[in-house]
């Protein structure tokens, strides 16, 4: 059972990488459904619940209540953000129970079933396990076992007190064969796939954007941010510079896959200037479709982003070198192209999703001897 806080049709990247790994298990046999709590768009529980299936997959969908609803302060909640209704005894039907992200809130509430668990890490916010204790100590024990997704989380989890033989590497995988290339790439289209969250530093993409030469088309991909004032001012800067007349600047909204592998084919670079990141798939998407990649050089993205291989680093919060980035990829067509297709040889030797089910499959099997 794949245990995961949010889930399709609400889109992000943990969302994602959860439903690719059911639809895969299931198609290798290995029965696989997902429990979920019941969100809106925005992350609001609803004390109602309801069974769906999409993707052959059984959807339960748990209704939950904010246990202290004036905040979202990890520091007050420890990290259990809901309180889940019943929903244990469905979990007694499954061998594995598989959580993914570091909410606390259904591990804690299985804490007396007895099932092999794992955590699945799609983030770590180690500054607040090592200040908060009792945070820390949860996340130690409330599992057997934690799949770390890139080197750098996995130096991290040791450094919280886990246990180096209770964690598994695993990096995040995408489907080759649906990521692929087709068509002529547009020039001079950069394209950001993305929650539009401050973390994610679209506000400085679009300040780089007044550093540039050539002008530009950006096409922007992906759910607005929880921090409306964020949204709100993002936006309001995406409209001051479209106005300057030298940038046409899209906002598409959230996509479902099949739109967003079309932008990913004739982008002529992704562009993802984050602050933090565990191990975005949107590299391996981007990436798979040939499309080069200028991103900032932080947490598992040098992992996939070989700079001036695949792809450009850049150093967080800075504009002018993202700029800079950007100029000498648009002034250098060949070299794009040799981006791009080293880019996708190395997802596939390295980072395909079939290879990450293989794996998967394996630590299932072992870890349920």
């Amino acid at each position: 059972m794949m245990v995961t806080p949010c889930y399709y049709p609400i889109k992000g990247g943990t969302e994602t990488v959860v439903r690719n790994l059911s639809i895969s298990l299931n198609r290798k046999s290995v029965h696989t459904d997902v429990m979920t709590f019941n969100m809106d768009q925005r992350w609001n529980p609803r004390w109602q619940g309801r069974t769906e299936t999409i993707d052959g997959i059984t959807i339960f969908r748990i209704p939950a209540l904010n246990w202290y609803p004036f905040t979202h302060s990890n520091r007050v909640t420890l990290g259990i953000n809901l309180v889940p209704s019943r929903f244990t005894n469905i979990l007694k039907h499954y061998d594995i129970v598989h959580f993914h992200e570091f909410d606390l809130s259904f591990p804690l509430s299985s804490s007396l079933i007895r099932k092999p668990k794992i955590i699945h890490c799609h983030g770590v916010d180690t500054q607040f396990f090592r200040r908060y204790h009792l945070s820390r100590m949860l996340l130690k024990h409330l599992a057997g076992l934690y799949i770390s997704i890139s080197r750098q989380m996995t130096e991290d989890l040791l450094t919280l007190g886990i246990h180096r033989n209770k964690i598994v590497y695993l990096p995040n995988g995408v489907d080759t064969s649906l990521y692929t290339p087709r068509g002529q790439k547009e020039d001079n289209l950069l394209l950001f796939v993305g929650r539009l969250t401050a973390n994610k530093g679209l506000h400085v993409l679009v300040k780089s954007l007044g550093h540039l030469e050539k002008s530009v088309r950006l096409a922007i991909i992906g759910p607005a941010s929880w921090d409306r004032e964020y949204y709100l001012d993002v936006l309001e800067s995406i409209e001051k510079e479209t106005q300057k007349g030298k940038h046409e600047i899209i906002y598409l909204g959230a996509m479902d896959q099949p739109d967003i592998i079309e932008w990913y084919q004739k982008a002529s670079l992704f562009v993802l200037p984050s602050f933090a990141e565990a191990f975005p798939v949107t590299i391996l998407e981007a990436l798979s479709c040939e499309t080069p990649i200028i991103a900032s050089s932080v947490g598992g993205i040098p992992e996939v982003v070989k700079d001036y291989e695949n792809g450009i680093l850049t150093p967080p919060n800075d504009p002018v070198a993202l700029a800079h980035a950007i100029q000498y990829l648009l002034d250098n067509k060949e070299v794009r192209t040799r981006f791009g297709r080293e880019g996708r040889k190395h997802v596939i030797k390295y980072y395909s999703l079939e290879a990450s089910v293989i794996k998967l499959c394996e630590i299932y099997e072992q870890f349920n001897c």
